[in-house]
């Protein structure tokens, strides 16, 4: 057993039988995702085992596209956890906006060659959806990583359910998946990637049944229904969104016609790969004049406009200069941290200031005594911005004052 070595930052998600969070590893200065398995749930478990195999399975993943996993292991505590790379970016449906063919093909094209990658290693993924998938920020704009492999598989192992079981997530699901999980090819990850793209033109999946045996009918056996996707012009003289009725909607048939082979009921009818699956959807948008490439591709959130830290502590004389583009800064009494202070009623690891969507934040790292930022006691996990105009801040950390400020 060892002893996950990431102190938490924050949390990003919770599952039922764990949670995700942001973590900072003081002693190589960079952020981290760590995934925990809660302690009540037995290490011989199913889900256990599924996290484990996850874990095994993404150690040895080199796909651009694939989020890193670097560890895992069990604690002093009996909980199972992983460590991966930390993406600083966005989630799709907070980017992309209905009918942007240009950006859904960036998307669908990205997680393709990731998936033709896994693919050629004998890998399936089996619960592709938007929530797996996050926009890592470029200067250029961004590109897509999918960041979760929690129920693949290898495809010539046999898998670890037994027939009949149904694993994945049922909006996104194929035919075939829901008959059963363990007779999935390729298509099945084909399938879930046009069910995706679908949603990310018209803002919300083709079927939408209200139980899980509603939505196994339709994607046994309902056509796909018509793309509706919102003219992106449609809105009140105020400005305010148009709704219901008041809603004009263009026609998409060549989409149409391309997501009917996507997501057609026999995985045979389907493209043969993800490249012939994104190379058909960008002639489709284009014959539906949804084609609208940026005049100057962006990134997603800019650089710090004052990307040095000054920190300083005139009880302990200290005052250091840090470059945040370098990684995270870690207060505390341990060695290891990159601004030491000697006071012992310290935490070893007291508080951590870190850049993440081009804003520098401050978070108590669950220590003893506390932090007090601008004379309000911190909540740990909830993180504080910094001020990004080159103004002072204060903090202080027990019985020590530090000083903070932003400059170029």
């Amino acid at each position: 057993m060892v002893d996950c070595p990431h102190k938490r930052i924050r949390p990003l998600g919770e599952g039922a039988v764990g949670d995700v969070h942001l973590c900072v590893d003081v002693f190589e200065r960079r952020l981290v995702v760590v995934k925990w398995l809660r302690a009540e749930v037995h290490e011989d478990s199913e889900a256990a085992i599924r996290f484990t195999r996850e874990a095994d399975l993404m150690l040895g993943m080199t796909a651009e596209g694939l989020i890193r996993v670097e560890t895992w292991n069990v604690d002093d505590y009996g909980r199972t956890w992983m460590a991966m790379e930390f993406v600083d970016g966005l989630v799709p449906s907070a980017v992309i906006r209905p009918g942007e063919g240009w950006s859904v093909h960036r998307l669908i094209d990205g997680v393709g060659r990731t998936l033709d990658e896994l693919h050629g290693e004998g890998v399936l993924h089996r619960d592709l959806k938007p929530d797996n998938v996050l926009l890592r920020n470029r200067p250029d704009g961004w590109e897509p990583v999918i960041i979760d492999l929690g129920i693949a598989k290898w495809l010539s192992e046999e898998a670890a359910t037994t027939t009949g079981s149904v694993f994945g997530t049922p909006h996104y699901m194929s035919p075939e998946q829901f008959r059963d999980t363990k007779h999935v090819g390729p298509a099945t990850d084909r399938y879930a990637l046009a069910v995706v793209c679908y949603e990310l033109l018209c803002g919300r999946p083709p079927f939408d049944g209200r139980s899980l045996p509603d939505l196994l009918q339709q994607h046994m056996n309902s056509p796909v229904p018509p793309l509706r996707v919102p003219r992106a012009t449609d809105a009140h003289e105020d400005g305010s969104t148009l709704h219901g009725s008041e809603q004009e909607y263009r026609a998409a048939p060549a989409l149409d016609r391309f997501m009917r082979r996507a997501m057609a009921k026999d995985p045979g009818a389907r493209f043969t790969s993800s490249a012939e699956q994104s190379q058909a959807f960008q002639q489709a948008a284009m014959a539906d004049g949804m084609w609208v490439p940026p005049r100057q591709p962006a990134p997603l959130f800019s650089p710090l406009d004052l990307p040095k830290l000054e920190l300083s502590s005139s009880r302990d004389e200290l005052c250091s200069v840090f470059d945040m583009r370098q990684g995270p800064v870690v207060l505390g009494r341990h060695e290891a941290c990159q601004f030491q202070v000697t006071s012992r009623r310290l935490s070893r690891l007291h508080a951590c200031i870190y850049s993440h969507r081009g804003q520098l934040w401050i978070a108590d790292l669950h220590s003893q005594n506390g932090t007090v930022y601008q004379g309000r006691s911190m909540t740990p996990g909830v993180p504080a911005p910094l001020p990004s105009d080159g103004s002072e801040a204060a903090i202080r950390l027990y019985d020590r004052e530090i000083r903070i400020r932003c400059v170029a």
